[in-house]
């Protein structure tokens, strides 16, 4: 029966991404060229990073950036997204919104919007629970199409990037060629030990 409704719930959030972002908002570059780095799946439900302290409400941050590039912060959220310069060819305001509750999810506007050249999404990982395991897992980013998904630290995702870990300064990054809602994910991972074997938890 679980299973059934998660194929369900994956077929809709699919569905949405198809549909949502048939019509993107252009940044001059028209279309995102097809990108390598793109984990591209049919809809599956991932696990989210929680935060240790939920938020209590959304929390939004907006910028005019220009095509010298610029930047946004959400510090009640770790939060910092970066754009270089020619990521967009005439100036835009864009919106960035820290979803309420314990899932470290983002809501980009305006939705659908490509880049020439891709922003950076930097997640402050000391406000979340997975500082303990982050050499047993797998950190990721994950398009989020449908946000009635992001439910109990599970969404559905259609779109993986990969996230690039610093564990000196306890952040992850990855980067985005279009806006819409985000979520830092995870799964468990390993670690190369002193055998030269890959261990897993």
């Amino acid at each position: 029966m679980r299973s059934k409704a998660l194929r369900a719930l994956a077929a809709t959030a699919l569905f949405a991404a198809v549909g949502g972002c048939s019509d993107p908002v252009t940044s001059g570059a028209g279309r995102a060229p097809a990108d390598p780095a793109y984990g591209l799946v049919s809809g599956i439900l991932t696990s989210v990073v929680q935060r240790t302290l939920p938020l209590s409400q959304n929390y939004v941050a907006s910028a005019t950036i220009g095509t010298a590039g610029g930047s946004i912060r959400i510090p009640e959220a770790g939060f910092t997204i970066t754009f270089p310069a020619g990521a967009v060819s005439a100036p835009v305001v864009v919106k960035a919104t820290a979803l309420a509750g314990s899932n470290v999810a983002y809501r980009l506007e305006p939705h659908g919007l490509v880049f020439n050249q891709q922003p950076v999404i930097a997640q402050d990982l000391s406000l979340t629970g997975v500082v303990s395991q982050l050499l047993t897992l797998q950190l990721a980013g994950g398009y989020v199409p449908d946000e009635s998904t992001l439910q109990n630290g599970t969404a559905v995702v259609t779109e993986t990037r990969p996230a690039t870990l610093d564990l000196l300064r306890l952040r992850t990054t990855f980067t985005i060629a279009h806006f819409s809602a985000y979520a830092v994910t995870s799964k468990k991972g390993g670690y190369m030990g002193a055998s030269n074997t890959r261990a897993r938890n």
